[in-house]
This record gives structure tokens, C-alpha cells and sequence, in this order.
């Protein structure tokens, strides 16, 4: 599916069909985003012969990289970036890894193509934030895909955030029960190879937000845009930092785990320990009561009950005076 934005800093903006403004009748103050989904062959022909895409551009396009590179074609450049996937809004779980989705950029002086296989929020939202008519058309192409950059990666402190909240739920399981189960450990790794797969996502993106910021690259994306680019690389630089904050939180709430499972243990051991001394010492009066004399009031069958009732008598006693002084 073809989608194209007209932004029209002295007119209307509005979503137009595709290939009713020829990259060649777009003035000054225009700037045509045009968004390609699915990838489709057939999509990307039409795009390539719209805007005079080298057949280079094109391979790049529909080649599976794994790494993500910053390609120079004179009147314009091409890059591409891991886009990120959040969960959904509900805290309570996360998946083994985060969903990506690869975000081709093809940028020029007025226009910009962007093509994914599915449709990204960061990009809707970005459409949707406008409840105007803006002045975006006044901008550059350049200028209008960092804005999209500074958006994705917004994407990616959200799904930091789910991280926290889902850290914070799991805290809160851990200190809320007398007990913590072992099986809160899976969910701490988890929350480990989630962060973790962000981290594996962010992370060989450097090579586009460091290249983009280059002095070599200012002449290709104009000088009006390289301050934008500069900002992107110190944002980059402080998401990347957020991931391995990320990483903290949940090493604390492995801490925490430990922590509390340390405190299940000394509570048991002091319990089996109060009831080994009370079991000692009911045994050694027994043994006492049994030696070859006769205490005095061991006459008749009666004795028998008796000890039994004092033995009763002493247990709840110890009982009582280790649940005052908490050692059970």
C-alpha cells in the first residue's frame, strides 16, 4: 500500500494520490512524504519510476541486510534502521524479544519515501499529532526524517518504559508474599532477554545516527539540517544509556529476588532450629522420666497422662514465648 502526505507550508496539507505531484512540480514550500507498506515488487517499481530511483537505491531496498548502513547517491541518500515493536499496554508480561520491523529512508531536498512491511505507531502518531495546518512543508526533506528519527526513537524509551512497569509489577510480587516463588525467576529473565534484544537492536544503529552527523554528510543532507543530526546523535547516545538502565532495573529486581529468597531460607532455618532445641528438650525431660527411679508422682497408670499433659503443656509454652519474641 502507497500512502503520500502533501505538506504545504502556504496551503492546505493533506493526503493526496499517489503520483499526482511529480517530485518536479513540488515548489519551495512543499514537502511529499510518500509511505510505502507490505514492500510489495510492484509498489516499489511504481515509486522507482515516479522518482528516478537508481537501480542501486532499489537493491538496497529489497535486500534482507542485518546491518544498517548510510548510502550517498548525490541528490539523495538512503539508510535503514531496526524500527521497534512494543508489546501492547498491558505490563503484566513481556515477549522472549522485542518485534522489530526494518524502516527504509530515501530522503531528498523535498521529498522523503519511507517503506516498512507493517505499519509502525510512531509513524501514525506522527501524522496524527497535527490538528492544523502546519508550516512542516516549510522544512526540508532532511530536516523532516530526523523528525521521524527523533520518533523512533521515542518508540524505544516506550518500550523501556514497559520494562519499568513491568519491573515495578514484578517488585511488587516479590515483596507482597510472605513466600517467593522460584517461578518469579523465569519472569526476571524475561524481562533480561527483553532488554537485551533491545539492546542487540539499538545498538549497530550507531552507524547511521554517527554517519548522519558527519561533516561529509552535511552537504548531502544540507546544511540547515546538521544541527537536527548533531541533536540525533546525543539522543541516540542517552536512549542507548536509558537500555542499559534498562538492564539495571532488572538486575535490581534480581536482587530483590535473591534477597528475598535468602530471607525465606533464614526464616525456615530458624524454624526447624526452634524445633529441633523444643524436641531436645521434650526428649531430654523424657529420658530424665525415664530412669530407674520413680518420681514422685509417677503412682498408678495416671502417669503415663500426665507426662503426656506436661509434655503437651511445655510445647505450646515454647510455642507461645517463640512467637513473642519472633523466632518462629
Amino acid at each position: 500500500m502507497i500512502r503520500s502526505f502533501l505538506y504545504d507550508a502556504q496551503g492546505r496539507d493533506r493526503e493526496i494520490p499517489f503520483a499526482s505531484a511529480p517530485p518536479a512540480d513540488l515548489a519551495e514550500h512543499h514537502i511529499l512524504w510518500v509511505d510505502v507498506t507490505d514492500q510489495d515488487a510492484g509498489e516499489l517499481v511504481r515509486v522507482r519510476e515516479l522518482f528516478g530511483l537508481s537501480s542501486q537505491c532499489m537493491a538496497a531496498l529489497t535486500r534482507s541486510a542485518t546491518t544498517f548502513a548510510l548510502d550517498n547517491y548525490a541528490h539523495y541518500f538512503h539508510f535503514n534502521v531496526p524500527a521497534v515493536k512494543r508489546p501492547g499496554p498491558d505490563p503484566k508480561g513481556l515477549p522472549r524479544s522485542a518485534g522489530r520491523v526494518r524502516l527504509d529512508f530515501v530522503v531528498a531536498a523535498q521529498w522523503l519515501i519511507t517503506v516498512h512491511a507493517e505499519e509502525l505507531d510512531f509513524l501514525r502518531q506522527f501524522r496524527e499529532q497535527d490538528k492544523a495546518e502546519t508550516m512542516i512543508g516549510a522544512l526540508t526533506g532532511p530536516q523532516v526524517a530526523a523528525s521521524l528519527l527523533d520518533w523512533h526513537l521515542e518508540a524505544y524509551m516506550g518500550a523501556l518504559e514497559d520494562v519499568e512497569a513491568f519491573a515495578s509489577a514484578l517488585d511488587v510480587r516479590l515483596l507482597g508474599r510472605p513466600r517467593v516463588r522460584e517461578s518469579l525467576l523465569s519472569d526476571i529473565v524475561l524481562g533480561r532477554r527483553y532488554v537485551a534484544s533491545l539492546r542487540r537492536l539499538l545498538g549497530p544503529q550507531r552507524s547511521v545516527f554517527y554517519g548522519v552527523s558527519r561533516p561529509d554528510f552535511s552537504q548531502v543532507a544540507g546544511t540547515e539540517a546538521a544541527v537536527h543530526y548533531m541533536a540525533l546523535e546525543r539522543r541516540f547516545e542517552r536512549t542507548l544509556d536509558a537500555v542499559d538502565h534498562g538492564r539495571e532495573v532488572m538486575q535490581s529486581s534480581f536482587e530483590l529476588f535473591t534477597t528475598r529468597t535468602a530471607e525465606t531460607t533464614n526464616r525456615l532455618i530458624r524454624r526447624l532450629t526452634f524445633l529441633s532445641v523444643l524436641l531436645g528438650a521434650i526428649a531430654a525431660l523424657a529420658d530424665i522420666l525415664g530412669m530407674n527411679f520413680k518420681p514422685p508422682f509417677a503412682q498408678g497408670g495416671e502417669a503415663f497422662w500426665a507426662v503426656l499433659a506436661l509434655f503437651g503443656v511445655l510445647t505450646v509454652a515454647g510455642v507461645m514465648i517463640g512467637r513473642i519474641r519472633k523466632w518462629i
